[in-house]
């Protein structure tokens, strides 16, 4: 599911079509030709969501989302927090991996060091090893 920056579900909004709307992460302006202070906020804070800020659901986000004309009673805000989820979830994945390979080429940098009576550079370099493979599997996880 792709959403906006305020929880927009870009896939059935039809201002996508209309418009040519190309979504917040790739227009500068709003698809009817002015700032928008919830992606500019965003985009500030460098969050790819309201749903992803301390302050949710701030204000703004409220009265967007509750306005007689544009808003849609809230579904907005669900959809905020959702995106909020998976992103955690992946980012959840990505340091259990991290520590997950460290500790991994930690400890057959050990094993190795301890068997050779040279531990300090096997078990610095198993730590790196383990850390490239945690980077590779991050890497290929996002393709």
């Amino acid at each position: 599911m792709l959403y906006s920056r305020c929880g927009l579900d870009c896939e059935s909004c039809p201002n996508r079509e209309e418009y040519g709307c190309a979504g917040c992460e790739n227009i500068t302006y709003g698809y009817w030709g002015e700032k928008c202070e919830i992606k500019e906020c965003c985009e500030k804070k460098q969050l790819s969501c309201c749903g992803m800020c301390r302050n949710f659901p701030c204000a703004l986000l409220l009265e967007f989302s509750y306005d007689k004309d544009t808003g849609d009673d809230g579904e907005r805000l669900l959809n905020c927090k959702k995106c909020a989820d998976e992103q955690l979830t992946h980012n959840e994945r990505f340091i259990k991996r991290l520590l997950l390979g460290i500790s991994l080429g930690g400890v057959a940098g050990f094993i190795v060091g301890e068997i050779l009576k040279i531990l300090a550079p096997y078990l610095i370099g198993g730590i790196i090893i383990g850390l490239g493979i945690a980077v590779m599997l991050n890497i290929s996880d996002k393709r």
